[in-house]
């Protein structure tokens, strides 16, 4: 019984610090400046680290696609860096949630807002590979560990996408020391900010 109610004590505070952790960050990254110059070296960034992870691949013309939010809010904007991938012939796909899952859909003109207001993609959902995830975040560590926003849809997502290169996208202010984790939570490869790019110390996979 003592074992039992460490665990829940331990998972209690994990959750407790997590949500600690994500007012404090909303409240952060409500207050920042300067979004437009930051989302043009954000931008400039990702686009370095695509190139150079896809350099052969889009040296023979292989099309490549990219899974890339539709930014809502005070989250690092995506519209200049999904302009930029396009015309470059990257196929762009987005998020789009049904139900409890969340589900990749092709970039159009056409689009609806979901019930958070965020832009969703109309049309029928892609279930293929994908070569690059690029995800929002309220909070990252150098162990690629990241603080999302609690509904579990990114992590559900990455488990079916296990091969993806796995980005995570956000200002530079937002890296910290540690993120609290839970056995569902998912790490990511890779962080690019307006200041950097940094391969984490992701865990190898078992």
């Amino acid at each position: 019984m003592n074992n039992l109610r460490f665990v829940k004590d331990e998972e209690t505070d994990i959750v407790e610090r997590k949500k600690r952790l994500r007012a404090y960050m909303k409240n952060r990254r409500a207050e920042n400046e300067n979004r437009d110059l930051k989302e043009e070296l954000l931008t400039k960034n990702a686009l370095s680290l695509v190139e150079t992870l896809f350099a052969e691949r889009m040296g023979k013309g292989e099309q490549l696609r990219c899974f890339c939010y539709r930014s809502y809010s005070s989250e690092a904007g995506t519209d200049m860096l999904v302009e930029k991938l396009q015309e470059k012939g990257v196929e762009v796909l987005c998020p789009r949630v049904e139900g409890k899952e969340m589900v990749a859909v092709e970039l159009c003109e056409d689009c609806a807002l979901s019930k958070w207001g965020i832009r969703e993609p109309v049309g029928k959902a892609y279930t293929g590979d994908i070569d690059l995830i690029v995800l929002p975040l309220l909070a990252v560590d150098r162990q690629g560990n990241r603080l999302g926003y609690g509904g579990g849809y990114y992590d559900k997502f990455l488990q079916k996408h296990p091969k993806a290169v796995t980005v995570a996208y956000c200002y530079d202010f937002q890296i910290v020391q540690s993120v609290p984790v839970e056995s569902t939570d998912k790490s990511v490869q890779y962080i690019v900010t307006d200041k950097r790019i940094e391969k984490t110390k992701e865990k190898k996979k078992v």
